[in-house]
This record gives structure tokens, C-alpha cells and sequence, in this order.
């Protein structure tokens, strides 16, 4: 049983999840609407109900949702609320957002918060991943002199390449297993009618498609789309009010990450990362890796896949490669079904992924995710990890339950 106050503070009681892989007749303004309306109205409240805001700047690669984002979506959503946010920790930021939200009812600063996102990152052709962080800021930002990432032109695909490979070397982690993963998020997109990329492939085929950077290769690397989603985190009084079960955010937690002046090892501590939250998700809801029905992991690269399976304790160190080829992902047959919707690799990745990792795990355990139902569902959890400069990253963990 939960053992922290924060456990009974608020739960999940709406989500909704835009249909839409590719939208260029609307703007993300117009997207993050309708997300907005969706899970509202899946709550069964009203617009008037929301007196907290948390929404996330498209990403740095550029987009309409930029400075001062959520005070624009008020404007832009007829919203009145108390308290707004908009921390970046890109990919991780929408669980970041949750975190807050929970202590904001907690406090008794506001009971209905609105959290969402919106990108049209794949109909405006956003080169996702592979501009170099000089071009991202156009200016010298960092707060240290750095030789590794800006100086150099340092892509986000250019250092998780980067990470794979010395974590490879660490660990014994192969090529063939990372495939495993990309495998198995394409046999899952199959069952989600609004997933991108729905065609089944092959560890073969995996390793046949282009080097982006070594050891990743293009399917390796998640899908650049179109998308939006939103959820809403209410106090325990509005539940008569909402027509569908709450689903309770037991624990939560989150870390972080620095370039430690080039001296960090960065594969290992991009785990030792993940773990630290994990704990102290795991602690706050008194839940460990064994009541885990299914995970929500963020899997921009098949690396973070394995990264974040041994770093949540699901398996030991060295060990997330062989987990994933085992087959113990897999949504009919595996100890763990991770992304039962396909995950970044084959359904969605507009930008900042972190909020259809809530949306599925709230399906899934409301019962509702027709065709990919993981049995019984009851406890999920959701990771996902993010940053700006790659070596300055924070990660976030979550443990939901109905």
C-alpha cells in the first residue's frame, strides 16, 4: 500500500490523445485545443474547473508554442487559471509537470489541473534531433566552457550514439538486442489503429536500415509526427463530478544529471539517473518493480528502452539487452508489456513524448485500450528522461494505480 500522503493527494481523471500523425491544415495552437477539450470532456468537467496550467514549449528545433507558452494557452484556451508552469526538461517535462501538479493540490493552491502538449513537428519538416546545439540557441549559453557538445556541433542523435556505444562497451549490451526493442514496439503499433508506423519488421531489417550514428541505426531512432494530448490531475473532491475512475499518481519521483565538467560518465549515470527517481517513486507508493503491471518507458532510441528497464530495477545491469530480446516486453507474452501503443519508435513522437506515456498507462488501466488490453492492469509505470544539452539531463518516474 501507498505509504506517503502525497499518494492519496490527486489523480489522473481524464486523458485524451490526438488521432493525428500529420496536420498541416492546423496549428499546434489548434492541435493543443483540441487535446485540451478532449481530456476535459473525458473527465466530464468543464473548462471552468481548471484553475491550473501546465503546458510544454513545442521543442527547440522551433514551433509556435515558444516564450511564455502557458500563459499564451490561457489566452488561447479561455482559461482562468491560479497557477501556470512551463519547466523545460524537454522530454521529461510533462512528468515534471505532474510532480507539480500533485503538490499544487496538495497545498491546497488549486484542485484541476490541465496538463497538455502540442507539435507539428512532422508536417512543418522540424529537423528533429539532428541540428547541432549551436544552431538550436544561436548563441554561447552554456555556464561553463564545454569541449564535447556545443563547440563541436553536437547533434542529439550524435551523442546518444555516443552514450550507445560506450554503454555497449560496458556492458556487453549488443546491436541485435537493441533491435529487439524496435521489434517489438512495430508488433505492438500493429494493435493501435493510430499508430504511424504500423508495418512489421525484423531484427534483419533493423540492422539493415541506414547508420545515423553509430551503433544507431534508422530504426533505431523514434518516428518525427504530428500530435498533441492532454491529461487532468484533480483533487479527490471533484471525482463525484467526473464520470470516469480516477487513476491515483501513488509515487513519483525525479533527478538529475550534470556535465560534471567533462569528468561524468555519462552512459552509466544516464541509468544511476533513471534509478535515483525510480526509488523514489517506488518509495513514495510503497510499490516495487514486481507490481508492475506495465511500463511506459520514453524510447526516442532503442538505448533508452534498455537504459531505463535496468535503471527502474526491472532487471540487473547488463541485462536490459537479453530482457529485450527474450521476448519479456511483449504485450501477450512478456513478464512486462512495455508501450503497449507502440511507443516513440512506432506510434507518436511529436517532440516532447512524455504525456502519451500517461495517456496509455490511464487506458490501460481504466481497461479501455481496445485490442492491445494488457490483462488485469493495475499499477503502471511511466519513465522518461530529457534535457537540453545532453549531459545536463533530468529524468522523471511514475507509479499509477486504479
Amino acid at each position: 500500500m501507498a505509504n506517503h500522503r502525497l499518494a492519496e493527494a490527486a489523480a489522473i481523471v481524464g486523458a485524451y490523445e490526438h488521432p493525428t500523425r500529420f496536420a498541416a491544415d492546423k496549428s499546434e495552437w489548434q492541435l493543443l485545443a483540441e487535446a485540451s477539450r478532449g481530456a476535459i470532456e473525458d473527465a466530464g468537467l468543464s473548462p471552468a474547473h481548471i484553475d491550473a496550467l501546465f503546458v510544454a514549449a513545442t521543442a527547440p528545433e522551433g514551433g509556435q508554442l515558444g516564450l511564455c507558452t502557458s500563459t499564451m494557452a490561457a489566452d488561447y484556451l479561455n482559461l482562468k487559471p491560479k497557477f501556470i508552469d512551463e519547466t523545460d526538461v524537454g522530454g521529461a517535462s510533462l512528468g515534471y509537470y505532474v510532480n507539480r501538479a500533485v503538490l499544487g493540490i496538495h497545498a491546497g493552491l488549486f484542485k484541476c489541473a490541465l496538463i497538455a502538449y502540442g507539435a507539428t513537428t512532422r508536417s512543418r519538416k522540424v529537423n528533429v534531433g539532428t541540428v547541432s546545439y549551436n544552431q538550436l540557441t544561436g548563441q554561447e549559453m552554456l555556464p561553463i566552457p564545454d569541449a564535447f557538445e556545443q563547440i563541436y556541433g553536437t547533434t542529439v542523435i550524435a551523442f546518444m550514439g555516443m552514450l550507445t556505444q560506450r554503454y555497449m562497451h560496458d556492458t556487453g549490451l549488443t546491436i541485435e538486442q537493441l533491435a529487439h526493442v524496435a521489434v517489438t514496439m512495430r508488433e505492438h503499433a500493429q494493435r493501435n489503429p493510430n499508430a504511424m508506423r504500423r508495418e512489421p519488421i525484423s531484427v534483419d531489417d533493423v540492422l539493415a536500415s541506414p547508420v545515423i550514428a553509430t551503433p544507431l541505426r534508422k530504426l533505431d531512432c523514434c518516428v518525427v509526427s504530428d500530435g498533441a494530448g492532454a491529461i487532468v490531475v484533480a483533487h479527490p473532491d471533484l471525482f463525484p463530478e467526473c464520470t470516469k475512475p480516477p487513476v491515483w499518481i501513488r509515487g513519483w519521483g525525479e533527478a538529475m544529471m550534470t556535465h560534471g565538467g567533462g569528468h561524468t560518465d555519462w552512459a552509466a549515470e544516464s541509468r544511476e539517473m533513471v534509478s535515483r527517481a525510480c526509488a523514489d517513486a517506488y518509495s513514495m507508493s510503497g510499490r516495487g518493480p514486481k507490481d508492475i503491471d506495465t511500463a511506459m518507458i520514453y524510447d526516442a532510441f532503442t538505448f533508452n528502452v534498455i537504459v531505463d528497464l535496468e535503471g527502474a530495477g526491472f532487471c540487473r545491469v547488463g541485462e536490459g539487452g537479453a530482457f529485450a530480446a527474450a521476448g519479456e516486453m511483449r504485450l501477450d507474452s512478456g513478464s512486462l508489456p512495455v508501450n503497449p501503443d507502440g511507443g516513440g519508435l512506432a506510434s507518436n513522437h511529436p517532440g516532447r513524448r512524455g504525456i502519451f506515456m500517461f495517456i496509455e498507462a490511464v487506458r490501460q488501466l481504466r481497461g479501455e485500450a481496445t485490442g492491445r488490453q494488457v490483462k488485469d492492469a493495475r499499477v503502471a509505470m511511466c519513465t522518461a528522461t530529457g534535457a537540453a544539452f545532453l549531459a545536463r539531463r533530468g529524468s522523471a518516474a511514475h507509479i499509477l494505480e486504479i
